[in-house]
C-alpha cells in the first residue's frame, strides 16, 4: 500500500485543439483523472 509521504505525483495538463484543458495526475505507473480520485487512493 502506498503511503501518502511516499507519493511523488506528476500532473500534466493537456490542451485540446479548441483550448479546453484536461488535467492528469500521475503516482508511479497510474494516472487519475481528477484530484479527487487521487486523493481518494491517497487515502486508502
Amino acid at each position: 500500500m502506498m503511503q501518502t509521504q511516499d507519493a511523488r505525483v506528476t500532473a500534466r495538463l493537456h490542451r485540446t485543439a479548441d483550448g479546453e484543458v484536461h488535467r492528469e495526475y500521475v503516482v508511479g505507473d497510474v494516472a487519475y483523472g481528477s484530484l479527487d480520485a487521487l486523493q481518494r487512493a491517497l487515502a486508502r
